[in-house]
Parts: C-alpha cells; structure tokens; sequence
C-alpha cells in the first residue's frame, strides 16, 4: 500500500512539472463571515502570497502596514504562536515525502515540522489538497455548474445538500482552485477563498535564500 501511494505522488509531481513547469505566483485571499445566534456578526480576512512549483509550495501571509509593528518582539524565545506570521514551506521529495516548515523571518529562523506535529498544526498531511487547495480526487462529487467564469480554461463545479452548498471554480490548465465558496443557504455563515495570480514570475524562489536560517525543530517551541 506505501509503495501504491508512494508511485502516485511521484506521477502527479512528474505530470504537474510536465505541465506547469513555470513558478505559478499569485496571491490567495481567505475571507468568512459567521452570525452567532445571539446576533454578533463575525467577519475575518487575510491574504497570503502564494509560489508554487511541481514539488514546492510556499504560503506567506501578507501583513498590512498598520498591523506591521504590532507583534511583540521582545522575546528570544520562539513560541508555536509565532508560527501564526511565519511563511509556510512544503515540499515533496523524490522519495514521496513530505517536509513542512516554518520561516520566522524577523529571528532568521526555519522551525521544521515533523509528520508526528501535522495534525497540532492544523496540516492534514495531504499534498493534492495543499498543492491546488481544494482536492481534485473531490471534484468527482460535484457537478459542473452553468456559471460563467472569464478565467480562460476554468469552470464552476457546484454542489448543495442539507441546507449547505459548496462551489468551487477550477482551473484546469493550472490545476488549481480559483475561487472556493461554501456557506448555509440561511446565511448565518459564509467562507471564501479566491486566488489572484500574478502574471509576473518571481525572479528567486524564497525557499533558496533560507540556507543561513538557523534551524529548529517544532518540538523546542514547545518547552
């Protein structure tokens, strides 16, 4: 069975590097909004700058300028809620494996993750999903929608059950989930995830510039 998955992920690394051989950057937006029953309505945003490869992924959240001074640096010590600001770096290897890790760039820092830590960071281990953000084994279970895209190459898939509904606009040239919308149909929550790409590629992948970081493992934040 390892041997199974593991020549499935070599294939789906050798297939994307056959079609995408280019840096794919661009950035991702994640907005949701949620009323509680005692009427307080929620709302949250962020944006993270996304370069991806055939074996890479790189996340890097994008901080307002008024949000730029306000974390605490006066501690030496990295806590696993500094990893919250950290880029985000994951990667296949030729063997099948996945490595995730953490930049703190303001302490010069990669804090690596092993798979044992996956689940307490909030990783479910799965490459496709991280790769195109929403997992195209997944998209069998929707049905094409009739909505119109003028993404060149992508098409809405759409499903709706219980009271809940899904769409999600795919890119098959890029393999990637442009925009994903889910929600319930009385409103009272609502999540969104919308991809821009940026036509320009970016001159330097940031995982090359890490090798005088120093290294820690995930495990010491936690002592």
């Amino acid at each position: 069975m390892r041997r199974h998955h593991l020549l499935l992920a070599l294939l789906f690394c050798s297939s994307v590097a056959l079609a995408e051989p280019a840096p794919l950057t661009g950035t991702v937006t994640y907005e949701s909004r949620l009323i509680t029953h005692d009427g307080i309505e929620k709302r949250t945003r962020f944006s993270e700058r996304l370069v991806r490869t055939a074996t890479d992924v790189w996340t890097e959240r994008v901080i307002p300028a008024e949000a730029a001074h306000a974390h605490d640096e006066s501690h030496d010590h990295l806590h696993p809620a500094d990893l919250s600001r950290a880029a985000r770096h994951l990667s296949l290897d030729a063997d099948g494996q996945l490595h995730l890790r953490f930049v703190v760039e303001d302490q010069h820092t990669v804090v690596n993750a092993e798979p044992r830590d996956f689940a307490q960071l909030g990783f479910d281990g799965k490459w496709p999903a991280s790769w195109s953000l929403f997992d195209p084994a997944l998209l069998k279970n929707l049905q094409k929608s009739k909505r119109k895209t003028t993404e060149a190459g992508a098409i809405w898939y759409e499903t709706r059950s219980q009271g809940r509904f899904l769409r999600v606009l795919w890119s098959q040239p890029h393999q990637l989930a442009l925009e994903i919308v889910s929600g319930n149909d009385d409103g009272n929550r609502w999540n969104r995830t919308q991809v821009r790409l940026d036509p320009r590629q970016s001159a330097t992948l940031p995982w090359r510039r890490l090798t005088d970081y120093q290294q820690k493992d995930y495990v010491d934040l936690l002592d």
